[in-house]
């Protein structure tokens, strides 16, 4: 028995393997996401994935050159309110989501905090993989402050509203000690 397919359904299935991706890529959150990771790694900047959870005061500047060793920080002295030292390195992506920069501060070589700059489209999505990964912030409830997030080593914080200018996209991870030196909201 030979089994003959109607030219229509060829052309309507040729079609829809040609325009099912297009589509997810172009259309879908997820999509975009991915392809905006594509086009940003090929652009030649490395990702930084980074465990949350391993952020302490303990991590020396030389355990993080040793982590990622694709990524190449620029280091120079610069004290300020999150340190003495501090490193920069443009990014393409953390943890899977689009970026623009990491910056690391240090304070006797050690880290005091850190601020990773991601592209502001993506806010709604870093929130809820915060939220998946470290649970409900503890504070944060429509006051337009921040969102924040307890860990053994520090506190991740977080706008809790999308920002309004790309300068504004930064999430923050404080160390204990800068932490409550300052106001935090």
């Amino acid at each position: 028995m030979k089994l003959k397919l109607p030219r229509t359904y060829k052309l309507v299935l040729a079609l829809a393997l040609v325009a099912g991706p297009f589509t997810w890529l172009m259309f879908t959150e997820d999509g975009q996401r991915r392809s905006d990771l594509f086009l940003l790694h090929v652009m030649g900047s490395p990702g930084f994935n980074i465990a949350y959870d391993r952020l302490t005061p303990q991590v020396r500047e030389a355990d993080i050159a040793t982590q990622f060793p694709k990524v190449e920080f620029d280091c120079r002295d610069a004290p300020g309110a999150f340190g003495e030292r501090v490193c920069a390195a443009e990014i393409a992506s953390f943890n899977g989501l689009p970026a623009r920069e990491a910056r690391l501060f240090y304070t006797d070589d050690l880290l005091s905090a850190l601020q990773l700059y991601y592209r502001e489209r993506y806010h709604g999505m870093l929130e809820q993989s915060l939220r998946t990964g470290l649970g409900e912030p503890l504070r944060g409830g429509g006051g337009g402050g921040a969102l924040a997030w307890q860990l053994e080593g520090g506190v991740v914080l977080l706008s809790e509203n999308p920002p309004e200018y790309p300068a504004d996209a930064v999430l923050l991870w404080l160390s204990p000690a800068v932490a409550t030196l300052r106001d935090t909201p």
